[in-house]
């Protein structure tokens, strides 16, 4: 069981042109598809938002980012403020997230900083748990005006996950893609079509 998740919805959409948490796929918004799966398995789920009135349809707590600064350090450090427990943290445009994928993160989190996967090569710091030890790291970064992830990473304890420790089969590397432009919403749509 999860017990703590977070949908981060606070992104910019730059490359979508219009905001793609809300665009519809496969019958359901783009935003729906993590709450639909993380919300059979986690005890409390949030959505982490700049505007929490654009995501009311979901019926979900919504909590809104402490800062004006828009990017992912902002919104994990709010999800973790809000639960002061381990969290597991997913971006909106994720749509395939896996919650056996959340379990074994946050698991592996335990007595660390953060456990993040690195899914054939590529490291996804927007589907990992982090712990409330992250908490000062960040907030010393945000005061230095340093958003970059990977250097919060550098100061921490982070425990990497490859596919191996990830994955149960190689089928499900599909949960890793998120929805960055009109291309990719389409390949998810095909793909979900063929479900």
């Amino acid at each position: 069981m999860i017990r703590n998740a977070a949908i981060m919805a606070g992104g910019q959409s730059r490359r979508f042109n219009s905001d793609k948490t809300l665009e519809v796929i496969g019958g359901h918004r783009l935003i729906e598809y993590p709450a639909m799966e993380l919300g059979k398995w986690a005890d409390r789920l949030v959505v982490v938002a700049k505007d929490c009135g654009k995501y009311s349809f979901l019926d979900l707590p919504c909590v809104q980012d402490e800062q004006e600064q828009q990017c992912p350090m902002i919104g994990i450090l709010t999800a973790l403020k809000h639960f002061g427990e381990e969290v597991f943290v997913v971006a909106a445009d994720t749509p395939l997230v896996n919650s056996a994928h959340a379990e074994k993160l946050l698991a592996a989190c335990k007595g660390h900083d953060a456990a993040v996967p690195v899914i054939y090569g590529k490291t996804h710091p927007l589907y990992a748990c982090y712990a409330p030890s992250m908490i000062p790291v960040f907030e010393k970064q945000v005061a230095a005006g340093n958003f970059r992830l990977m250097d919060a990473f550098a100061l921490s304890d982070v425990v990497y996950l490859d596919e191996g420790q990830t994955l149960a089969s190689e089928n499900e590397k599909i949960s890793f893609i998120n929805i960055n432009t009109k291309d990719d919403l389409t390949a998810a749509q095909d793909y979900l079509k063929g479900e």
